[in-house]
């Protein structure tokens, strides 16, 4: 495992998080045992996306067991569409402090409201900043309101997607927030999008109104994330991932020992040759397929 800063907070976390959400069929001993092989594989950073008995248990039965500094948990507070309350940062924080007994939270992140916070929330989570029960808050965004929240001084992190189809908007996000001094969190790094493809070209053979000469003819789509020797479709996209240097982590999502262990075991591993321009052209023809449909 490879570890790197976490923006002003200065503490080395894992390049890879482990995040922690509720599963129907996940016991308290199957999350014990998740994320005591996420711990054997180097991973030092968690976030907590649930709150299910069987999750909390797991935790509480895991990280307990380790000196606390050693590590860096998170928790993500949903607003579920509703403002976000005073009430229920204070339930997140006892949860995770008397339930857990982790004894503070590095990092709350919250969901970006698009218009202002609530005052009521952000006195909140002020004053449990200032007690040490919260070390660092996070934003996750994907809106423009995403700059007007991070100008004004109150996150220190930042959670937005990053992955091997991610346009300007994305990658500007991410810019954005560096320059505010705020830690960046990948997520989304194997989108829906990616998963649900038809493994072929995003062009196919010529119509009769394209040239033979035209340069896209034989550019192909994301294909080769399914015949790439030694490597799964899922693990090029987090290789791809832990290349942008503005991450501080990458979050993982996964339920399975095996899967986990896999995932870890990317970061010690180069791309191969030849994958990055894979990964530009296939994106180009998106793009101009993108374009086609639109003039369409």
């Amino acid at each position: 495992m490879r570890y790197r800063p976490f923006g002003k907070a200065g503490m080395a976390i894992s390049a890879v998080t482990l995040r922690l959400a509720d599963h129907p069929r996940m016991s308290g001993k199957d999350w014990r045992n998740l994320i005591f092989t996420a711990l054997e594989a180097g991973i030092n950073s968690f976030e907590v996306h649930g709150s299910s008995n069987a999750l909390l248990e797991g935790v509480s039965e895991s990280l307990t067991t380790i000196e606390r500094r050693l590590l860096f948990v998170g928790w993500r507070l949903r607003s579920g569409g509703e403002l976000l309350s005073a009430q229920a940062i204070h339930d997140l924080v006892d949860t995770a402090v008397e339930r857990c007994g982790l004894s503070y939270v590095d990092l709350v992140t919250v969901d970006d409201p698009g218009s202002a916070f609530p005052p009521t929330a952000m006195a909140a989570l002020v004053g449990l900043r200032q007690s040490g029960l919260i070390r660092s808050l996070g934003l996750a965004s994907r809106g423009e309101s995403q700059d007007r929240h991070l100008a004004g001084g109150m996150f220190d992190a930042l959670a937005a997607p990053f992955n091997l189809s991610s346009g300007w908007a994305d990658r500007h996000r991410i810019r954005n927030a560096m320059a505010h001094d705020v830690a960046v969190i990948g997520e989304d790094f194997w989108p829906q999008s990616i998963r649900e493809r038809e493994a072929k070209p995003i062009f196919k053979k010529p119509s009769l109104w394209r040239r033979r000469t035209d340069p896209l003819t034989n550019l192909g789509g994301y294909d080769f994330l399914d015949n790439t020797t030694g490597w799964t479709g899922q693990e090029l996209c987090l290789g791809y991932a832990l290349t942008e240097p503005s991450l501080a982590t990458v979050q993982v999502i996964t339920t399975k020992r095996d899967k986990l262990e896999a995932l870890a075991a990317v970061v010690e591993r180069d791309l191969p040759t030849g994958c990055a321009a894979q990964i530009e052209m296939a994106r180009f023809s998106a793009e101009q397929a993108a374009g086609t449909k639109r003039r369409a």
